[in-house]
């Protein structure tokens, strides 16, 4: 068992339950509609659906079958908050859709891959699929940036 696994899980319940709560209180437009807090609770229960996976899975492993991971090194880690600031800045000037392949890309050769074909193609459709499922499924609007508006 690793109390880690068990201590974050937990945690992740209870953020979880909070969400939950929290998009409780979002209204909704009419009686059939399933309101803007559908979505947070739908992703807050899968996070307390993985949360118990996780915090079970724990108990279940034996000690020293644990998997190897590699360490990050801090700077990397330092490196990727900042880069994610970055890039929360660079949305609001330069709007999801020049801001995002950028961010992904950096973080990607950040975190050491290298394979730039694959790296781009990843990009792209996640980029895409993000654009499909808010523009067009969801119709919200993603930021333009005020260099754009």
């Amino acid at each position: 068992m690793k109390k880690v696994d068990v201590f974050v899980g937990l945690a992740l319940i209870i953020l979880s339950v909070a969400a939950w709560i929290t998009a409780s209180d979002f209204p909704a437009v009419g009686d059939t509609d399933v309101g803007a807090g559908f979505f947070p609770k739908m992703i807050a229960s899968v996070l307390i659906l993985l949360s118990l996976v996780m915090i079970f899975s724990s108990f279940r492993r034996q000690p020293g079958n644990e998997p190897e991971t590699g360490a990050i090194p801090w700077s990397k880690t330092i490196l990727g908050f900042i880069l994610t600031f970055l890039y929360l800045a660079l949305v609001y000037f330069g709007g999801f859709y020049i801001s995002t392949p950028l961010f992904m890309i950096c973080f990607i050769w950040l975190f050491g891959y290298r394979k730039t074909i694959p790296a781009v193609a990843v990009t792209v459709v996640v980029t895409l699929f993000v654009y499909l499922v808010f523009e067009k499924v969801l119709q919200v609007p993603l930021p333009a940036g005020v260099f754009f508006e």
